[in-house]
C-alpha cells in the first residue's frame, strides 16, 4: 500500500509547490512509483511537468464532480515511474465549487482508496490554507511534510498548523504523522535563517529535519521555462537537496516492490 505524503501549511510562498513536484520527481528517479496530485487552485503542477492546458484530459475537479473516474485523470509523465492528477488553475467562482464539492469530509479519502495499492509514494499539493481542501487532504494522509520558509511569518504559521494537524488527529485521523518540518529558501549565512531554525528547533526538536533545502536563484530561472529544477539543473544545490529527501524517506519507509 503506497504512502500518502501532503505537502501542506497555511503559508503561501515558502516553496510548498516546488517541493511537492521536486520530491515526486527525485522519488520517482529512485524507481518508486509515484503518484503526484496536484491539489492547489494555482495549479501549477501542470505547467512545471510540461502539460499544456490542451493536453490535459480532465483534473481533480472534474473527480469531485463525478464527471470522471479518478483513474480516467491519472496522466502519464514523462518519467515512466510517475504519474500525474492535474488541478486546472481555478477562477473565484471554480475555487468556490470546489470548496463546496469537498465539504464531504471523507470524499477524497474515499476517491484515492482505489489507487493506494498501485503506488509506493502518492504526493499531494495542497492549497496554502488550514479549512476545506487541505483538511480532506490530512484527512486521506499517512503524514504531512511541512515547507518552512526562514523567516519569523513562516515560523508563526507552523504553530497555528501543527495545531490544526492535532486536532484532525485527535478527531479524524489518528494515525496522521508529522513528517518533519523542511527549511526551505535556506540562506545559511543569513541571521533570519540561523534564527529561523533556531526558533523551530527549539519547540519542534523532534520534527525539523536534518538537511534543509537552500536558497537557489536557479529555482525562479526554472520557472520561466516551466521546468522543476531538478530538470533544469540535476547537479544544482537545491536539486541535490531534493534528492536527499527522497533518499531520507526511502530509508524511513518500507514499501512494498511494484510489479
Amino acid at each position: 500500500m503506497g504512502k500518502i505524503i501532503a505537502i501542506s501549511t497555511p503559508k503561501g510562498g515558502v516553496g510548498k509547490t516546488t517541493t511537492a513536484i521536486n520530491l515526486a520527481l527525485a522519488l520517482s528517479d529512485k524507481k518508486k512509483r509515484t503518484l503526484l496530485i496536484d491539489l492547489d487552485p494555482s495549479g501549477q503542477c501542470a505547467s512545471s511537468l510540461g502539460f499544456m492546458p490542451n493536453s490535459i484530459n480532465g483534473d481533480i475537479l472534474d473527480v469531485f464532480r463525478f464527471s470522471k473516474s479518478f483513474k480516467s485523470v491519472i496522466h502519464k509523465t514523462e518519467n515512466e515511474d510517475l504519474d500525474f492528477v492535474p488541478m486546472k488553475s481555478l477562477d473565484y467562482a471554480n475555487e468556490k465549487k470546489l470548496t463546496n464539492l469537498i465539504s464531504q469530509e471523507f470524499l477524497f479519502k474515499d476517491i484515492l482508496s482505489s489507487e493506494i495499492y498501485s503506488y509506493n509514494y502518492i504526493i499531494i499539493d495542497s492549497p496554502p490554507n488550514l479549512s476545506g481542501t487541505t483538511t480532506n487532504v490530512l484527512l486521506a494522509a499517512d503524514s504531512v511534510l511541512i515547507p518552512v520558509r526562514s523567516s519569523q511569518h513562516s515560523v508563526n504559521e507552523v504553530n497555528r498548523f501543527i495545531d490544526h494537524i492535532d486536532l484532525i488527529k485527535e478527531k479524524y485521523n489518528s494515525s496522521l504523522q508529522i513528517e518533519g518540518l523542511l527549511l526551505t529558501m535556506y540562506e545559511s549565512k543569513t541571521k533570519a535563517s540561523f534564527l529561523a531554525k533556531k526558533l523551530i528547533l527549539e519547540k519542534y526538536p523532534n520534527h525539523v529535519l536534518n538537511l534543509v533545502i537552500p536558497k537557489n536563484v536557479e529555482v525562479s530561472e526554472a520557472s520561466f521555462y516551466n521546468k522543476p529544477i531538478l530538470r533544469f539543473n540535476p547537479n544544482a544545490k537545491s536539486s541535490i537537496a531534493y534528492k536527499n529527501l527522497a533518499e531520507e524517506l526511502i530509508n524511513r519507509h518500507s514499501t512494498p516492490v511494484l510489479s
